[in-house]
């Protein structure tokens, strides 16, 4: 019986229980606007996430993602704007960080979150355009309730 105890202690969580961190309302403030991302808490092993730019009163970009295990290692999967889906598997992954990466991807070729403790988040998408190196930074605060 208690082999049978320290086996299951030693059972490593469930894959998507890595990217648990991400669940909840995120949001950065810009001067004309606001990115807002939402997270789902792992179910099913499965995340699902959207997220919409608002700029001067206009929606200027959503999308509509998932985090789930595909073939044998966790992917991020992002469908911009309308666009078709785009699969980024999970390069590498440590306490409160995920880099997911498709280096055929056009742009971006990696997806990263990492915690900034229990109220940051930092997204960043990053990658080449044209053979210059690009990144765009997320910078996000967890939403109040108000929010």
């Amino acid at each position: 019986m208690l082999a049978l105890l320290l086996a299951l202690q030693a059972a490593p969580a469930p894959a998507i229980d890595q990217a648990a961190f991400l669940a909840g309302c995120w949001k950065q403030e810009r001067p004309n606007g606001v990115v807002e991302e939402q997270w789902l808490a792992p179910g099913g092993g499965l995340m699902l996430g959207m997220s919409r730019t608002v700029r001067d009163d206009k929606v200027r970009t959503y999308e509509f993602t998932r985090i789930q295990e595909a073939d044998g290692r966790l992917t991020f999967f992002a469908m911009p704007s309308g666009q078709a889906p785009a699969a980024f598997p999970l390069k590498s992954v440590g306490p409160g960080e995920l880099v997911f990466e498709n280096p055929g991807h056009d742009f971006p070729q990696r997806v990263i979150y990492k915690s900034q403790g229990v109220d940051g988040l930092l997204g960043r998408i990053e990658g080449e355009i044209g053979g210059q190196a690009r990144s765009v930074d997320f910078p996000y605060k967890r939403c109040s309730g108000a929010d």
